[in-house]
């Protein structure tokens, strides 16, 4: 596939995988043949030309005017476009009742993911099993997952727990963290890309749209 040559912006990114994550629902679901950008737009709250914006960095896209995309095919382009291989593995860390929580409604699987190891910050949870795998003391990661080859990270420790947990994953050979902790500074090692989710900030800011709102009304 020839990608397009322009950079990609964090917005366009995270639209894309939007539109991966989709597509693997509908076919989930048993939905085949076509979708238009139209469907696409509306199912998921965009503008039309935004959507085919977005599909224009995929280089050339297996659409056909008046018809629309395979729902397989543009599934596979943004598939490789992303950088997924078929299954791919992920670890991670944090306590067995915050991860055990967080796989009671992600299924891993179910979106191509593989998960191939678990860490905890907690001694007590030495022994505990989730998803069929052992989980490890955090103190493991750098022998474990530099002998597995794992790149991604899934990282819900204790705030406490956060930059000791980033530094071991890099020092393993990871080079993506997704960081479901609300710790607000962290010190990214060089050639590792953190992407954090604050729920408390997200909050603070949907109750400014919420007043926002209200005062339009």
């Amino acid at each position: 596939m020839q990608k397009s040559s322009k950079p990609t912006p964090a917005a366009v990114l995270h639209r894309l995988s939007l539109y991966h994550c989709l597509l693997t629902d509908w076919l989930l679901a048993g939905k085949k043949g076509a979708i238009t950008s139209k469907e696409l737009a509306g199912t998921l709250g965009l503008n039309e030309v935004t959507v085919r914006n977005d599909l224009s960095f995929l280089g050339e896209t297996p659409g056909k005017r008046g018809v629309g995309y395979s729902i397989d095919g543009l599934r596979h382009m943004l598939g490789e476009f992303l950088g997924l291989p078929p299954f791919a593995p992920v670890a991670f860390v944090g306590s067995a009742k915050v991860i055990s929580s967080l796989f009671s409604f992600f299924l891993v699987e179910k979106y191509g993911f593989i998960s191939a190891a678990f860490f905890s910050e907690d001694p007590n949870d030495r022994g505990a099993v989730i998803n069929g795998r052992e989980v490890q003391s955090i103190e493991g990661i750098s022998p474990e997952l530099g002998a597995m080859g794992i790149e991604v990270a899934v990282v819900a420790t204790h705030p406490s727990w956060v930059q000791h947990s980033i530094n071991l994953l890099a020092s393993a050979g990871v080079k993506g963290i997704l960081l479901l902790t609300p710790a607000v500074v962290i010190d990214a090692p060089e050639g590792v890309y953190v992407t954090q989710i604050r729920i408390p900030c997200d909050l603070k800011a949907l109750f400014h749209r919420v007043s926002a709102v209200a005062q339009e009304v």
